[in-house]
């Protein structure tokens, strides 16, 4: 089963007496979006087993590998993609696909993808109700597909550890040079740039970048301007 692993530190609070000692969760009253929240909703919004993007990448090349397509006619798809019953993380989306060959002439140029997503998913440390868009620049090379892309996820994030609070986040990645091999529709390179804009339920807001590089084999590394650095895996 697909699932994705994010190195993040997490604090627990425990109270002990003489007989046992009992883990408590605490509700945060302090309004704050932590940088170890927004890295591990990024790297939700990569993984297929949250519904993420990754998924979606190679489904682009894998529509335009297994379908007839003509120059200029736009062509649509609804997609559902669910985990199995029982499954951690857990996820239920719905993808709308809409999707056209661009021809000068008789000369094959790219094909553009749009889609839409709508769902959730529920994950060992974060839960969300969210959407997702992305826009796709899709072209063929010998070995592998050459993809530009826009991709953007707004959730109603709900941690559910320690520090027990909701927040609203708005996450867009873009990237011009994620590869991805035509006979596997694996990612096996690329560097995109991470945008995040987070509200807490108080009303402040909160700003992040980075940068987020695929490295192959179903590996992701995210580096905040911060300098954290954040490890991300999908199975």
């Amino acid at each position: 089963m697909l699932a994705a692993i994010i190195a993040v530190s997490i604090a627990v609070n425990i109270s002990s007496c003489k007989k046992n000692s009992v883990v408590t969760k605490t509700v945060d009253t302090t309004g704050t979006v932590t940088e170890a929240d927004v890295a591990q909703f990024t790297a939700d919004a990569v993984s297929p087993s949250s519904g993420g993007m990754a998924d979606q990448l190679s489904s682009s090349t894998i529509i335009y590998a297994t379908n007839a397509l003509s120059c200029g006619v736009q062509k649509d798809s609804t997609i559902i993609k669910a985990s199995a019953a029982g499954a951690v993380p857990a996820y239920d989306y719905t993808f709308s696909w809409t999707y056209m060959l661009n021809c000068s002439g008789l000369i094959q140029n790219n094909i553009t993808f749009n889609y839409t997503g709508i769902g959730s998913y529920n994950g060992t440390r974060l839960s969300a109700i969210d959407t997702a868009n992305a826009q796709i620049v899709l072209t063929g090379a010998q070995s592998s597909y050459l993809l530009t892309f826009d991709y953007t996820r707004t959730g109603i994030v709900t941690n559910k550890l320690v520090r027990q609070y909701t927040f609203t986040t708005t996450l867009n990645i873009q990237s011009a040079d994620v590869t991805i091999d035509k006979t596997t529709h694996e990612i096996t390179s690329g560097i995109a740039t991470v945008a995040i804009v987070s509200t807490s339920t108080s009303g402040k807001k909160f700003n992040f970048g980075g940068k987020l590089t695929f490295l192959g084999n179903k590996k992701g590394s995210l580096v905040l301007n911060s300098g954290a650095t954040y490890a991300i895996q999908w199975l």
